[in-house]
């Protein structure tokens, strides 16, 4: 399927940023629906860090994430299987002096029979949840700036 990214500037220090996206346990105060997360492995969180999710989006979703990349400062990923199938989603991080870029993109990799049956409803709706992610992060990350 088709993948999807949108950007944002955030006037505040990149480390900032990138501490706050990577967090997952923190992902709930950002992410629409109601998302409650737990981490479900044990030890301290890096590549192969499990967590299962839990959101309200056409009845009660619930997800296994994998983290699948961890680059300080620089970009963070991990894969949900679920149900609409397989996803991989990323940030990536960039210091633009005193502000930050961040992305935030998402890409169906396995869609089960859900996501091909709402393809087009999927299509219109992941660009517009990326977009209101982005704009929650900004604003919870710019009113913690110093």
């Amino acid at each position: 399927m088709k993948r999807f990214e949108e950007r944002i500037t955030i006037d505040a220090p990149a480390g900032s940023v990138f501490a706050y996206v990577s967090d997952f346990t923190r992902h709930g105060e950002w992410s629409g629906h109601g998302l409650q997360v737990t981490k479900t492995s044990d030890g301290p969180t890096d590549v192969g860090t499990t967590f299962a999710t839990q959101a309200k989006q056409f009845g009660t979703q619930r997800e296994k994430s994998t983290i699948t990349e961890i680059t300080p400062g620089a970009s963070f990923s991990w894969e949900s299987v679920g149900g609409l199938g397989r996803i991989h989603h990323w940030f990536t991080v960039g210091d633009e002096g005193a502000s930050t870029a961040l992305a935030k993109g998402a890409e169906i990799v396995r869609p089960s029979f859900l996501a091909k049956l709402f393809g087009r409803r999927v299509s219109k709706d992941i660009p517009k949840s990326l977009r209101s992610d982005l704009e929650k992060i900004k604003a919870s990350v710019e009113s913690s700036a110093p």
